[in-house]
């Protein structure tokens, strides 16, 4: 169970700060292990930590997941369990035993975990419960334990407002297969009296897939297969049935379900509040919320208050764990019946009602999603040391003194950041010991999230293994792009030659490149250092030194029809995401609606274009940017890109060189990156250039974000052990 800080991080005293105008240094004690008063209701066990054992089978099994509602154990593909009858079961913890007590197999998707053979406890004793508690509360004060969501074993709780999306593309459906490899699945044939069948996705071919089972089946069934943060169907029929393997052909088509519109419902200790929309004359109700994502939650209504039904609109509160409140619009999306006390489960779709309600609810959902990260808040000091010792300073040729005139404006960033996570947002990993890892975000256009400053701390006395931190910030930092309704496009400007580069972000856009929405883009990453000007230099963009009659060149801003000209030819010799995600598109291409939002939260942000003409005529062009300096350490903002507009053009590639030196100059910047996009520039001007390596353009569409984390997830798997 997730429990909402009741004070916000950097308001508690143990994060108190120090280090003067250093900013935050990290206290300890919100790290620690909290001491349990009432045991939950259920938790994951580590291994060996306790057993079952069945009347009539010879082994002991270790139990994966214990309650007081009954326990679960991992299916071993080689013992076919009675499911739909009651059995008699006996747990071992240490030396004591609890039972023998009456339970029902079952076999039970459990989320993330996939299906786990159930055993549903039946008629329990007050004593047996008891006892069961007890052995949680000593196992999850040892460590060996952790809590588990209620929500997975109420009824109805993987019906809670799903989201399908229908994957037809051959491409992708093997992609989906070949990264669910070695995971468990549920098998759910067509005969209402046929039980399900745990099956393991056990290889790919061209045109076939192996299951691993017990049984096989010959009729077509329908395959569900839990990955991070979606539920895969596949309907698939047997081709070749042989002892413990099922050979079935590549499904056409896959159904991705996703029980909540970012992923994953969590439980939280929640309470939301609203007036009935029927019933106006009574108090508000206040309803227990058992689980939230980014756009929905459910609440469980109890006996005496008055029912929801689909469509209502509805007026919540909820605590923002800040001695604060969150207002939020809602629709009530589904009703379904519960037992016991509750009397409803009802999924609310939501928005929020304000500004800053988006941001409180956001910041809300991140803590409860996300137990490890902590997003938006700043620790300035601490970043700077990760960075330092993970070796960021030393990407690309540079030296971390490079980065010495930077960190002033970076540390102001880091904490502006905090009150803009609409434009800029910071997810750190934390362990006991600090800060394990970093990833940042930003929106630098109309429709695209930026990924950059990836730090992970090398070595670390953690219990946080590197896996799981990569894991963890990435996953975070794609729900919180995810949760923007503008996002279209996912970017990031990586190394490449960083081997986790290689295998997460470009073996990604290889695997999905012919389908058009993802690409990696060679560049060169050219570092340009602004010289002053000579002196008495007109302060203009036209008749620069060496730019005039000898050359016969003019350099100045473009017209309209010289941006219209050149738009158009990106569009024609230039990938369509490329030109999409970076708003090199009419309409979008003097970021209006970008620089507005960027200037009302007080950070710079601006795009120029200037032109290089021959007798009048355009023959190459400079897309200039500018961003709020200290928002990157490699100043990825503040970056030209040129292009040729006629044949020859790259002639112009100098002179337009200087001319950006200027204008990056009266921006009052000593440096700016160049992306050749063309490859390396050789460069004879006044301007230092520094060649910092090969690099790539990542871009993704939005539509394949969910197979990425999928993709992250599986590289990040813990190792097995030998």
């Amino acid at each position: 169970m997730t429990e909402v800080p009741k004070v916000g991080l950097g308001e508690a005293e143990s994060w108190a700060y120090r280090g003067g105008a250093d900013g935050l240094a990290l206290g300890r004690t919100l790290l620690e292990r909290p001491r349990l008063s009432e045991a939950p209701e259920a938790c994951w066990l580590e291994a060996d930590a306790a057993w079952v054992r069945i009347e009539g089978f010879e082994s002991s099994y270790p139990i994966a997941l214990l309650g007081v509602m009954g326990a679960w154990i991992e299916p071993d593909y080689r013992t076919s369990f009675p499911f739909g009858s009651v059995v008699k079961v006996r747990l071992s913890w240490r030396g004591a035993e609890v039972g023998p007590l009456p339970a029902l197999l079952m076999l039970q998707s459990m989320g993330l975990r996939g299906p786990l053979v159930g055993l549903s406890f039946q008629d329990v004793p007050p004593r047996a419960r008891g006892q069961i508690r007890d052995v949680l509360r000593v196992l999850v004060e040892a460590g060996a334990a952790k809590a588990a969501a209620a929500s997975l074993f109420r009824q109805a709780a993987a019906e809670a407002a799903p989201v399908h999306e229908i994957i037809d593309d051959p491409r992708r459906v093997r992609n989906i297969l070949s990264v669910l490899l070695r995971k468990k699945g549920v098998v759910r044939r067509a005969a209402e009296s046929a039980p399900p069948l745990c099956v393991l996705l056990s290889e790919v071919g061209a045109g076939t897939v192996r299951w691993c089972g017990i049984e096989g089946w010959s009729e077509a069934a329908a395959v569900e297969i839990a990955g991070h943060n979606s539920v895969f169907r596949f309907s698939i029929r047997a081709e070749q049935v042989r002892p413990g393997e099922v050979v079935s052909g590549l499904p056409a088509t896959v159904e991705r379900v996703r029980q909540s519109l970012h992923q994953r419902g969590v439980e939280a200790e929640l309470t939301a509040r609203f007036l009935h929309p029927l019933w106006l004359h009574l108090p508000p109700v206040e309803a227990e919320v058992v689980d939230v994502s980014f756009s929905s939650l459910r609440l469980a209504l109890r006996e005496g208050q008055p029912p929801l039904q689909p469509r209502l609109k509805l007026w919540l509160e909820l605590p923002d764990g800040d001695d604060g409140v969150v207002h939020l619009q809602g629709e009530v999306r589904s009703v379904s019946a519960a037992g016991g006390e509750l009397t409803q489960l009802c999924s609310v779709h939501v928005t929020a009602a304000r500004r800053e309600d988006e941001r409180r609810w956001l910041r809300l959902v991140s803590r409860i999603l996300h137990a490890t990260t902590y997003g938006g808040t700043a620790w300035q000091a601490e970043l700077w040391d990760l960075f330092e010792s993970s070796g960021y300073f030393n990407l690309s040729g540079r030296r971390p003194e490079h980065f010495e005139a930077i960190k002033p404006s970076f540390l102001t960033m880091a904490q502006r950041a905090a009150a803009v996570p609409h434009l800029l947002y910071n997810v750190a990993c934390l362990s006991e010991h600090g800060i394990e890892g970093n990833f940042s975000l930003m929106k630098p256009y109309h429709s695209t999230w930026m990924f950059h400053q990836l730090a992970k701390r090398p070595k670390s006395a953690s219990t946080l293994s590197s896996r799981q931190v990569l894991r963890d910030i990435f996953t975070r930092c794609c729900e919180h792009a995810q949760a923007d309704p503008e996002c279209r496009w996912m970017m990031v400007y990586a190394e490449a030659r960083v081997s986790w580069n290689e295998r997460s972000f470009f073996e990604f856009a290889r695997t999905h490149e012919a389908t058009g929405l993802a690409a990696a883009l060679p560049f060169r990453l050219m570092g340009v250092d602004v010289p002053d000007p000579p002196p008495g230099e007109r302060d203009g963009a036209e008749g620069l030194p060496g730019i005039g009659e000898a050359t016969a060149l003019r350099i100045g801003e473009a017209t309209a029809l010289e941006q219209a000209e050149l738009l158009e030819q990106l569009r024609v010799t230039s990938p369509r995401l490329y030109t999409e995600a970076l708003d090199l598109v009419p309409g979008r291409f003097a970021l209006g609606p970008c620089i507005e939002r960027w200037r009302a939260a007080g950070l710079e942000r601006e795009r120029a274009l200037l032109v290089a003409r021959r007798g009048g005529e355009p023959i190459a062009a400079a897309v200039l940017e500018l961003g709020e300096l200290g928002t990157n350490l490699f100043r990825l903002l503040d970056s030209v890109r040129l292009v040729p507009m006629r044949p020859g053009g790259e002639a112009a590639f100098r002179p337009l060189l200087d001319a950006a030196c200027g204008w990056f100059h009266r921006h009052h910047r000593t440096s700016f990156i160049y992306f050749g996009e063309r490859g390396p520039l050789t460069h004879t001007g006044r301007a230092a250039v520094n060649d910092l390596g090969e690099g790539r353009l990542w871009i993704i569409a939005m539509e394949l974000v969910p197979e990425f984390v999928e993709h992250v997830y599986k590289l990040t798997l813990p190792k097995p052990h030998r």
